[in-house]
């Protein structure tokens, strides 16, 4: 699999950096941040709503 994958859903948007298994997540302004157990991050999930939005360049 190549990385990052960005995979669109209804509701969100989630990013995959690695397959590398979560170790711990925080979230910052409604997006979810997921690290592995170096501190790297693994996954971000981003809410579509008014305030989150993309721009594809």
């Amino acid at each position: 699999m190549t990385y990052p994958r960005v995979i669109e859903e209804e509701d969100r948007i989630i990013v995959i950096y690695s397959n590398e298994p979560i170790h711990s997540q925080e979230e910052d302004e409604g997006i979810l941040l997921f690290y592995d157990r170096k501190g790297d991050i693994v996954k971000i999930i981003i809410p579509k709503d008014d305030e989150h939005h993309l721009i594809f360049l």
